[in-house]
C-alpha cells in the first residue's frame, strides 16, 4: 500500500498556526487567486522549508471578494494565463527561499467547475505546466476532466479525498452552506480518513487550513495516516514485523492484533509487533487494523496495581548513588516512590520492563556484563527497571532485591503483562 500524504490548504488567513505545517506533508500555498500576497507567500512559503514540508501551488479563479467560491465565466485562453500568473509568482518567491514546487491543486470553484468542463480543465493544466514544468504533481478529484487533462500531458496525478467534508451517498462533497459540509469534530476527520483511505481510493487526503478546529483534525488525520504507512518487515513466511508509534497503548495493539481471526500469535514491544500467521491463510494487513484502532481508540480498562515488596541491598546500590550525586537513601526513595507501567516483556520469561525510572536515578547500563544475576534482583537500565525472575547474565545495575515475588509460573505464565503497574514497596 503506497502511502497517502496529508495535504493542507495554507496561506489563507493572517493568524495561520504554523503547527499546519508540522502536520501537512503537502502545503498547497494560495498564490494570490482567492488569497495570499508576496507577505503571505514567503510566510508559507519559509515555514515549508523549516518544517520539510512540501510546496504546492493553490491557484484560483481571481476572486478575492468571494474567496474563489463563486464559479466565473471566462474564457480558457484567459483562466490558463491567470493560472500560470498566479503559480508563476509563488515559484518566483519560492526559489529565492530554496524551496521547490513539485504539487499543484485548483482552489474551490475552479476545482469543480474545471472537472466538469474539459476546456477549462486543459486550461488549469496548461497554465500550471507553463510556470512549474511537466515534473509537477497535479492533485485533484479521483475522476473527471482533470484527471484527464493531466494525464493526457503526462502530468503525475494525485486522487484526492476530503477528510474534513461530509459527503452525500454518491461520494460527492455535501455543498457549502448545507449542514454537515463540514466537519468540525476530530473524531469524524479521523473516521472520514481512515475510510477514505481503506476504500483505495485516494492517494492523498486534504485538510483545509482555514477550517474551525483544523489543527486538531491535522493532527488526527496525520497519526491515522502515519499508522497506515508504518514500515512492515517480512520475517519470513509466516510474521511479519512493525513499527509501532509512540502514542498507541501497547495492550490495545496487542489485543487488537489478538483478536483478528487468522493470526496465530502476536508479540509486542516498546517499539514493534511481530505477529505470526499460517502462511496458507495471511490475516488483513495489520496496518489496517491499528489504523481502525487509531481511528476509535479502544477503552483499556485500568490494571489493577501490584505491589512488590523490595529491600534495597544491590551490589550497585552505592556506584548508582555515587553517579547521580545522591544518598543510596535518595535513590532508595526516587525508586519506590513512583508508579511504573510495563512497557513490555521478553528477554526472560517474565522480565518486565517497568518505566518511567525518575530522570534523577537514571543510569546506562553497565559497561561489562555479569555472567549471573541472582534470581528476583531489581535493576536499573536507563528509563527502565525490572525484576530478574531467574538467576541469568544481565547488564543493568542492582539495587535491590524482590521479596516474596514470582514473576513466572510454568501453569500461568508472566504475573506481568502490556499495561500492568507496579508500585515497589520497601522494606528492611
Amino acid at each position: 500500500m503506497a502511502p497517502c500524504l496529508l495535504n493542507i490548504d495554507l496561506g489563507e488567513l493572517p493568524d495561520e498556526d504554523e503547527r499546519l505545517y508540522t502536520y501537512a506533508q503537502v502545503a498547497n500555498i494560495a498564490c494570490g487567486g482567492h488569497a495570499g500576497d508576496e507577505r503571505s507567500m514567503r510566510r508559507a512559503l519559509h515555514a515549508c522549508a523549516r518544517h520539510g514540508t512540501r510546496v504546492g501551488a493553490h491557484p484560483s479563479f481571481v476572486d478575492r471578494e468571494h474567496f474563489g467560491r463563486r464559479e466565473l465565466s471566462v474564457a480558457p485562453e484567459v483562466l490558463s494565463a491567470q493560472v500560470a500568473a498566479q503559480c508563476a509568482e509563488l515559484t518566483m518567491l519560492a526559489s529565492e527561499v530554496g524551496v521547490p514546487v513539485r504539487y499543484a491543486k485548483p482552489h474551490g470553484a475552479l476545482y469543480h467547475a474545471a472537472n466538469r468542463e474539459p476546456a477549462l480543465a486543459r486550461a488549469v493544466v496548461d497554465g500550471i505546466v507553463k510556470s512549474l514544468g511537466p515534473g509537477v504533481t497535479f492533485i485533484g478529484p479521483g475522476a473527471g476532466a482533470l484527471r484527464e487533462a493531466a494525464r493526457a500531458v503526462g502530468l503525475a496525478y494525485a486522487r484526492e479525498g476530503f477528510a474534513d467534508r461530509g459527503t452525500l451517498p454518491d461520494g460527492s462533497l455535501i455543498p457549502r452552506g448545507q449542514p454537515g459540509a463540514v466537519l468540525s469534530e476530530p473524531s469524524l476527520a479521523r473516521e472520514n480518513a481512515l475510510r477514505l483511505v481503506l476504500e483505495g481510493t485516494v492517494d492523498t487526503l486534504c485538510v483545509h487550513g482555514d477550517s474551525p478546529g483544523a489543527v486538531e483534525m491535522a493532527r488526527e488525520v496525520r497519526e491515522v495516516l502515519d499508522v497506515l504507512s508504518l514500515r512492515t518487515e517480512s520475517l519470513g513466511e509466516a510474521a511479519l514485523r512493525l513499527v509501532l508509534p509512540a502514542r498507541l497503548e501497547r495492550r490495545a495493539v496487542l489485543e487488537a492484533l489478538k483478536a483478528h481471526p487468522r493470526v496465530v500469535d502476536v508479540v509486542v514491544g516498546e517499539a514493534h509487533a511481530c505477529v505470526y500467521f499460517d502462511p496458507a491463510a495471511p490475516p488483513e494487513d495489520p496496518r489496517h487494523v491499528l489504523g481502525r484502532l487509531t481511528a476509535s481508540p479502544a477503552v483499556v480498562e485500568k490494571r489493577p496495581l501490584v505491589t512488590v515488596r523490595v529491600r534495597y541491598d544491590g551490589p550497585d546500590l552505592e556506584a548508582v548513588a555515587e553517579n547521580v550525586g545522591l544518598s543510596v537513601d535518595d535513590v532508595a526513595l526516587l525508586h519506590a516512590s513512583r508508579e511504573y507501567t510495563v512497557r513490555s516483556v521478553g528477554f526472560l520469561p517474565g522480565f518486565a520492563y517497568l518505566g518511567e525510572v525518575d530522570a534523577r536515578i537514571a543510569v546506562p547500563r553497565l559497561s561489562t556484563p555479569r555472567t549471573r544475576v541472582p534470581a528476583l534482583s531489581v535493576g536499573l537500565a536507563g528509563q527502565r527497571t525490572g525484576i530478574y525472575p531467574f538467576a541469568s547474565p544481565g547488564g543493568w545495575n542492582l539495587i535491590a532485591t524482590a521479596v516474596d515475588f514470582t514473576a513466572f509460573r510454568p501453569d500461568s505464565g508472566a504475573l506481568l503483562g502490556l499495561g500492568d503497574r507496579v508500585l515497589f514497596e520497601r522494606v528492611d
